[in-house]
Formats: structure tokens, sequence, C-alpha cells
């Protein structure tokens, strides 16, 4: 069992994805069944959230890239020149290549840095949702409503949520359906539908959020748990469970497939 002293530490580095798959399961036990634990975690995500937020940024202005362009020689210039150059001007004709080389190395190292930064934060976010779905396995805590009955699960949502889930019949496709639940990610709500197939559970997490549609995409999230995620009509879904990759695969085609539910909201 994890003693509350050595989780302090591990908090932290939970938070900046540092933690190996071990230790994020130990700590994701501890911290479901340790009411002090998960405050503290949770005051940490949103201290380390409104810092991030507040850091400010400093994007290349439109007037440095114009300048930039306009240094570097233009084509028909370039083949106009005679091949023979006095010395004097041949550094001259070094600088805007020299200049060119150094703009493409910077820009190649910014978005070098913007696509770690992305993996960072959807590392962070597959370690958060996997504690999630881990702390929702420990008894009573699957689902708020237990049923099969997609008619029940859909409303009751209404009035817990400022946006309304997805709910679909995938029974004829193996997947069942359990129930739901309210969850908390960064400290926004999001609903939690719960599935089954076999001795398996799967949350399907969902939140709204901007963006196009996007193809599901699969995360080894560690420790025999698989995360896919995908966008559809203006909202996030990220399925996590321990099934085969395949199989959870799967379920995303036929959750993207399947007719939306629609029934009458009870506000």
């Amino acid at each position: 069992m994890l003693p509350c002293s050595d989780t302090v530490l591990l908090v932290h580095a939970y938070l900046d994805n540092e933690l190996d798959a071990g230790d994020s399961v130990r700590l994701s036990r501890h911290l479901a069944d340790c009411a002090s634990c998960s405050a503290a975690l949770e005051r940490q995500a949103q201290l380390k959230n409104l810092l991030r937020r507040a850091a400010p940024h400093y994007p290349l202005p439109d007037t440095t890239r114009t300048r930039v362009l306009a240094a570097l020689p233009q084509p028909a210039a370039v083949a106009s020149m005679p091949r023979a150059v006095p010395r004097s001007m041949s550094g001259w004709r070094a600088l805007p290549t020299a200049l060119a080389a150094t703009v493409l190395l910077l820009a190649g190292g910014g978005i070098g840095m913007i696509a770690q930064k992305q993996m960072a934060a959807t590392s962070a976010l597959t370690a958060d949702l996997l504690s999630d779905h881990l702390r929702s396995l420990q008894a009573e805590h699957l689902t708020d409503v237990a049923t099969s009955n997609q008619h029940t699960v859909k409303p009751w949502f209404d009035g817990r949520l400022d946006f309304s889930p997805q709910v679909r019949d995938l029974e004829a496709d193996g997947f069942v359906l359990v129930g739901g639940r309210l969850d908390v990610l960064h400290g926004q709500r999001v609903a939690a539908i719960v599935y089954r197939r076999r001795l398996h559970a799967i949350n399907l997490f969902q939140w709204p959020g901007p963006g196009s549609d996007a193809a599901p995409s699969s995360i080894d999230a560690g420790d025999g748990f698989t995360a896919t995620h995908w966008r559809q009509d203006g909202m996030n879904y990220w399925a996590v469970s321990n099934l085969a990759r395949n199989e959870l695969a799967m379920f995303a085609a036929d959750f993207r497939r399947a007719s939306p539910l629609s029934v009458p909201s009870a506000r």
C-alpha cells in the first residue's frame, strides 16, 4: 500500500508525465482510496493549468517574416547572375543563403517544439484518463446511473452537464451498455459512458471542444491498457480499456457508425 507521505513527489511527477506505468497505477489506486491526496492532486492540477494559461506567448510578427523573405534571393535574379563574382561580393551573396538556413533551422526547431508539446499534452491526458478509468473499476465507482437502457442514461445527464453526451446502442456489435457517470478532468466535468465487452469495461469519456473531425487513433496507455481517441461533431471522445487494441478500434468504428440517440430533454 502506497503511504500518503510518498505521494507528495509522485503527484508532481505525475502531473509532469514523468511517472512510469507501474508508479502511475500505484498512485491511481492510492488516490481512489484517499480523498486527501486526491484533493491535493486536483489542487496542483488546477494551479498548473492556471500558470500555463497565464504564461506569455510571443508569436513571430508578420513584419519579421516579410523582411526575412525579402532578404532572400529571387529565382530570376539568381539565374541571371554571372558565374564570376568579385570576392568583395561573395560574402554578400552568402549572407541570404546563411540567413535562409538559419530561418529554416529556427522554423524546424519551432515545429519540433510544438510537436513535442503536443505529444507531452496527449501523454499527460492519456495518463489522467487511465487514472480515471482505474478509479472507476473500484467497487461502486463504475457508474452513477447503472442501466443498459440508453433512453435512461442520456436523459440522466440533463442538468448535470452543459452539453448532451452521445449514448449509442452497440449491443448487436458485442458492446453492452452498462451505464454512465459524471467525471472530472482538469477541473472540467465530463461524461463517461460505460460499455462492457465480455469481462472488459470500456470507459468512453466525452466533452465538447473546438476543432475539426478526426479519425480514431490509438495510444498505448501502459500496463496493458489502450486509449483510442477521435473527434466527431464538435465532441472529443476517448475510449479507455484493457481490451485488445483491435477490439477497441472496432468499438470506436461501431460507435462512429451508429445512429445518434435523440430523446426529449428533461430540463
